[in-house]
């Protein structure tokens, strides 16, 4: 089963580079193509191309059932949620290739984007299957 992202902010779940670097991608094309940070679904076909993005009306973000269904309808799909805070959000994606994070990002990975901030460890893989609250 598939989980909401969470409509209240909580406390931060980041730990690691890639996960701000995504989010603030995120954030930067909603604000580019919408005008304001709001949720968005990318549906990706097998091969990674995007099949669709969908924009949440202000207010009526992807969570709950609509989440579901647009999950339910992808392989491969990327989810951002933005929280009225600035800068603090949701992100949370599945089945997405490393190299669709990259080009997404317009760079490779570095092992330093897998460093824990906090100094206690690393991750050894990119993970396909994610999700963290900033």
């Amino acid at each position: 089963m598939l989980r909401s992202g969470p409509e209240e902010p909580l406390a931060s779940t980041a730990r690691y580079r890639f996960e701000f670097q995504l989010f603030e991608w995120a954030e930067g094309l909603s604000k580019d193509l919408c005008g304001d940070s709001r949720c968005f679904f990318i549906g990706l076909r097998p091969e990674g191309s995007v099949r669709r993005i969908y924009f949440a009306r202000p207010g009526a973000p992807f969570s709950g059932e609509r989440k579901r269904v647009l999950a339910d309808g992808h392989l491969h799909w990327f989810l951002y949620h933005p929280y009225e805070e600035r800068g603090a959000g949701y992100v949370e994606w599945y089945d997405l290739e490393q190299a669709i994070a990259e080009r997404w990002l317009k760079r490779k990975m570095e092992l330093a984007d897998y460093e824990d901030v906090r100094g206690t460890g690393a991750l050894h893989a990119w993970p396909s299957s994610w999700r963290v609250i900033l």
